[in-house]
């Protein structure tokens, strides 16, 4: 099944849904980090919520997504270019702690408190950016939390990743629906009732339902589609793109550097592609 991402509203525009299915974007980043479980479950929650924000304004040029937590994996970082692509590392991929006492993976031990830091850029001079405090290190919650405190918009965030035996991603995605302003109470609290008993997103998504599919368990009336758009892993580096950083250290020093080495090598955090130089062309 392609993994894809669909906009809606319901209830008379009162709410705005957003839902992705992102197997083969986990599985994908999976496979270029060699995370073991626990860091796939968190990595994979972090890009699903990316490609989800990534989406909410036409004049976004770039979003970050940053979970800067003091527990074991580091920072966890998810980025979106344009809509419809993420990518996205965490310092430590290698891993995997016990599940908790739910026997559900222990993200929220994994990331730890610190802070998440939210950059918007819009393509004017300076960035947006909103860091508030990790609540729960969930992720999902910690989303939720970030847009009702910075942006004002009471939302409820799902994000789930199912990992098989073998290490690999079996189902993954996730869903964000807001209240916008002048939403009714009534309309406020079936919402809630269907969040009480919605089932986890991986068991949606494993049963194969779609992404389109999960945004009509939110429908209160009729639903309005806006959008739907497939969605990838997608690293836009280039060896050009990398030459300007290493030309901004200095002639001497990039002699230096190529006198003990040879050449320079340089690799991206994002999907692990090395570029090397030699003198000439640099």
């Amino acid at each position: 099944m392609t993994d894809s991402l669909m906009i809606a509203t319901t209830a008379n525009d009162m709410v705005r849904i957003y839902t992705v299915s992102t197997t083969g974007v986990v599985e994908e980043a999976r496979r270029i980090h060699q995370t073991w479980p626990t860091a796939t479950a968190a990595l994979g929650r972090v890009l699903t919520g990316t490609l989800m924000m990534g989406v909410m304004s036409d004049t976004l040029k770039r979003l970050t997504v940053q979970f800067a937590g003091e527990g074991p994996l580091g920072k966890i970082i998810g980025v979106s270019n344009q809509p419809g692509t993420v990518k996205g590392y965490l310092e430590n991929p290698q891993v995997d702690l016990d599940l908790n006492p739910l026997g559900k993976f222990d993200i929220a031990k994994a990331v730890g408190p610190g802070t998440l830091t939210v950059i918007k850029d819009h393509g004017l001079k300076n960035p947006y950016n909103g860091v508030v405090p990790i609540q729960s290190g969930e992720i999902g919650e910690d989303l939720a939390y970030y847009f009702t405190k910075s942006e004002q918009i009471p939302s409820a965030v799902g994000l789930g990743v199912l990992v098989a035996p073998d290490g690999q991603v079996q189902a993954a995605g996730g869903f964000i629906v807001q209240l916008l302003p002048g939403c009714p109470d009534a309309v406020a609290m079936s919402l809630e009732e269907t969040l009480r008993y919605i089932p986890a997103v991986t068991t949606i998504l494993n049963s194969g339902e779609t992404s389109a599919q999960l945004a009509r368990r939110f429908a209160i009336g009729s639903l309005k589609i806006l959008a739907e758009m497939p969605v990838k892993y997608y690293c836009d580096c280039s060896g050009e793109r990398f030459r300007g950083p290493l030309l901004s250290l200095g002639r001497q020093e990039l002699e230096k550097i190529i006198q003990e080495q040879g050449n320079i090598e340089v690799q991206c955090q994002f999907c692990n592609q090395k570029y090397t130089y030699s003198a000439a062309e640099l």
